[in-house]
């Protein structure tokens, strides 16, 4: 008589793997303790025999949201209302794990320890040793505002190059021909596309950027006052090339730094000098004067981001990580007017 197969237990994966039963409940509940090569052959076995988890079925998934720092800017909170809103709509829960957190063990366990399903990384820059271990996790990895080209892992971007390229074309259509930019001592990659669209379009016209039209924040400002390297960099931008007409902010925090300086020397906006921001912040309507500036879609993305976990929770071994870039807007308000004579 044939003999039926024996059926598949948690003692027989734990056998074959080579490990306890404790290591492979641990693998199957994503919890710490289990090496990275350890876990990935338990995960083999598990999908060889289709061994599944018994979570309860109404456990909602959960997404880990990696951020660097634990104070809040602008820009992390549109991101997160992004993140939050389609997590609400796709019943999913949000874990923020920030470099604080347990700074005694690394991103990964962190995640693991949480039990998340998905993982969406914000200022990927302070993760670039980790990019790879993310990717190779088997967990859905979305990595927010950059183009990081991983296999098992997708992003969100925005096109910062063309919108940077629209506001200096703005200026350079008001009849502003020597346009400072303002920068942070320490440039995201995103914020280098900024740059570098401010640089080629100022060339295409016939004009060639000169080295004093640069201004950057001296260092990082360790009290996270809100405008004060943009403050620093005008300044400095105004004692380098005190005959320039217009600014291209790298960020909207840069540019109400800018803002603050001029208003303080008496110089008028945009009479003396035009201000371009770049992020639409909601606050940058009710500056004085309004700030024109470059709508970066990141509250959209982080909703992307998120959308994009769901599906690969939702598909598991059908994912395919997106790779999107999303268009950036010029936004003109009343910060911008024609080059004085």
């Amino acid at each position: 008589m044939a003999r039926h197969p024996q059926e598949v237990s948690i003692t027989r994966i734990a056998k074959e793997g080579g490990v306890s039963v404790a290591t492979v409940s641990r693998v199957m509940n994503r919890r710490v303790g289990v090496s990275e090569a350890t876990r990935d052959r338990i995960d083999q076995l598990l999908r060889k025999y289709q061994f599944t988890t018994t979570y309860p079925q109404s456990r909602q998934p959960k997404v880990a949201v990696l951020i660097p720092v634990d104070d809040f800017s602008n820009y992390i909170a549109k991101a997160l209302k992004g993140i939050f809103t389609y997590a609400r709509e796709g019943d999913m829960e949000v874990n923020l794990i920030t470099r604080s957190t347990h700074p005694r063990t690394t991103t990964l366990e962190q995640i693991r320890d949480q039990q998340c399903a998905g993982v969406i990384v914000l200022l990927s820059d302070y993760y670039i040793d980790e990019h790879r271990l993310l990717a190779a996790s088997e967990l859905p990895v979305m990595f927010l505002d950059a183009q990081i080209a991983i296999e098992g892992a997708g992003f969100i971007d925005n096109d910062s190059y063309s919108g940077s390229c629209a506001a200096t074309r703005h200026l350079l259509e008001l009849g502003h021909r020597k346009i400072g930019f303002l920068r942070y001592h320490l440039s995201s990659l995103n914020q280098i596309q900024r740059f570098k669209g401010y640089e080629n379009t100022l060339k295409e016209a016939g004009i060639q950027p000169a080295p004093a039209w640069l201004a950057e924040s001296p260092a990082p400002d360790k009290r996270n006052v809100k405008g004060v390297d943009g403050l620093r960099a005008m300044r400095q931008l105004l004692e380098q090339a005190p005959d320039i007409t217009a600014v291209l902010a790298v960020d909207d925090e840069m540019a109400f730094g800018a803002m603050t300086h001029l208003h303080k020397i008496g110089k008028k906006i945009p009479a003396d000098i035009s201000i371009v921001g770049f992020d639409n912040y909601p606050e940058t309507e009710i500056w004085y004067p309004a700030l024109t500036t470059v709508n970066h879609p990141i509250q959209l993305a982080g909703y992307h981001a998120s959308k994009a976990i769901k599906d690969a929770i939702d598909n598991p071994g059908k994912w395919r990580p997106p790779q999107e870039i999303l268009p950036t807007r010029l936004v003109v308000r009343e910060s911008t007017g024609p080059a004085r004579a």
